[in-house]
């Protein structure tokens, strides 16, 4: 009998003792991904997730619940990402995929899809 006591003790205190130790809260999968898109096109660039589109607000925030992540210039797509660093920030060349495997250039000398006129 006094074993028996015993070993419901030590379940009971073991359980309590589990279950106390997980402090970390459980991910649900919906939280936020924030970052910030650098680029003084801030103002022309919009992002889409899920079936939203929404521009950058001024300081280049933006804020999703999943990805992809797609960033547009008027109804170009001028790239996507998958991931944010760290840090948070996400720069044109974190986006932009050339098609050509050499960049292509305009009579000026700069990168086509950089140019701005």
């Amino acid at each position: 009998m006094m074993k028996k006591v015993l070993l419901v003790g030590y379940s009971i205190g073991l359980l309590l003792f589990l279950t106390a130790c997980d402090t970390r809260s459980i991910s649900t999968g919906d939280e936020k991904k924030v970052g910030y898109f650098v680029s003084v096109f801030n103002k022309t660039v919009d992002y889409r997730c899920e079936d939203k589109r929404e521009a950058l607000q001024d300081s280049g925030k933006f804020e999703c619940t999943s990805f992809p992540i797609t960033f547009y210039m008027e109804e170009t797509k001028i790239g996507e990402i998958n991931t944010i660093h760290k840090d948070g920030y996400v720069y044109p060349q974190d986006i932009i995929v050339l098609e050509e495997k050499t960049p292509v250039y305009s009579s000026q000398g700069n990168l086509k899809f950089l140019a701005v006129e």
